[in-house]
């Protein structure tokens, strides 16, 4: 079998070429150049992926998506900021770059039956149902379902994970004892890997002209301070309000409209549930009924017991059996069953019954 592996030049992609290519297959290692300065697609990490390439003996590949990637990426990223949202683009670049246009770039020149990646997530295709499931990857510290929510059918039927199973201890020994000592130690990749050094200097350098100031004002409309741009600001943000307060202030929402950032104490920041849209569901059919599952409303945060309510053709209503801080639209939220298979996931909208709704009243 011909198999294109997506190689950042990370312990991870690196050990999976190796584990296919000792396993038989042909490997053709492909990378994708999407933003100038990227820590996960150029640099150090293109140089890394062309040394293990060449020290496993497979051809390597490496294709412009940078027009790709703004598009798909980083425009929708900037314009759901500006829009007091705070989005996770790290579901889309694999959604729409990974596995579609490096996908079809790699095809135009080449045919291979399947791609790779080095991500901790496990496939696997129910008869019954005729689907394809991803579960969370064994190492729960490392799962990485929680990007691939948007994946569909067609492009799960395509894919290979081949690191679902490991841990990332036995990675890095895995790495050493194939003689890939320049990347077993190399530090995981971050997310907003485009950004650069912080989040705040990407806006600063980009798009400064974009940016206004305004106030920051408490659950009753008392201005409290001012901020430097909503951009800066998530919900749930204690760090950098700068405002004197005889208790913590965190933030509790973003009013783009008029350009204030609400806050208030942590108790307010916890909401009973979130409504989401976009909802993909990946490994089961489009549920009509209310159910149980476990919920994460972030990346890396505990999955938490909760109602599901499907509404409409892709949105649902989701109640937390404990209440849950920090709800932020434009994040995404994703479903597990108690098997660990990801159900799926979308975006989220808005939290319902935030602690501070009755505050004041």
């Amino acid at each position: 079998m011909r198999i294109a592996v997506g190689m950042s030049g990370g312990v991870d992609s690196s050990v999976a070429a190796a584990l296919l290519k000792k396993a038989g297959h042909e490997v053709v290692g492909v990378t994708m150049m999407i933003w100038e300065g990227s820590k996960c697609c150029s640099g150090d990490a293109l140089e890394h992926a062309e040394w293990v390439a060449k020290h496993l003996g497979i051809e390597h590949r490496v294709y412009n998506l940078i027009e790709e990637f703004t598009q798909e990426v980083v425009n929708p990223f900037v314009n759901s900021y500006v829009t007091g949202k705070t989005p996770n683009p790290c579901p889309t670049c694999n959604y729409k770059m990974k596995f579609h246009h490096l996908w079809n770039a790699v095809q135009n020149e080449m045919e291979v039956d399947k791609m790779a990646t080095g991500h901790y997530v496990r496939l696997n295709y129910n008869d019954d149902l005729q689907r394809y499931q991803l579960y969370r990857g064994l190492d729960a510290n490392k799962d990485q379902t929680y990007m691939f929510y948007r994946l569909s059918q067609q492009q799960l039927s395509q894919l290979m994970f081949p690191m679902g199973s490991y841990a990332k201890a036995d990675t890095r020994k895995l790495a050493l004892e194939l003689g890939l000592e320049p990347v077993v130690n190399k530090p995981d990749s971050q997310d907003l890997c485009f950004v650069g050094d912080s989040l705040n200097d990407f806006w600063r350098n980009h798009y400064q002209k974009k940016i206004a100031g305004g106030d920051i004002v408490d659950i009753d409309g008392k201005v409290l301070g001012k901020h430097e741009g909503i951009v800066h600001y998530t919900v749930g943000q204690r760090k950098g309000l700068g405002i004197a307060s005889e208790q913590p202030l965190f933030v509790l929402s973003i009013d783009a409209d008029n350009n204030r950032i609400i806050v208030g104490t942590r108790e307010q920041t916890y909401s009973t549930g979130l409504v989401a849209h976009g909802i993909n569901w990946s490994a089961i059919n489009p549920p009509t009924e209310p159910f149980e599952a476990r919920v994460r409303i972030r990346y890396r945060s505990d999955l938490v017991k909760s109602r599901i309510e499907p509404f409409g053709e892709d949105s649902a209503r989701i109640w937390f059996e404990v209440p849950q801080g920090a709800i932020s639209p434009g994040q995404i939220t994703v479903f597990y069953d108690q098997d660990d298979m990801l159900l799926g996931g979308g975006v989220i909208d808005k939290a319902l019954e935030p602690a501070y709704a009755g505050a004041g009243s």
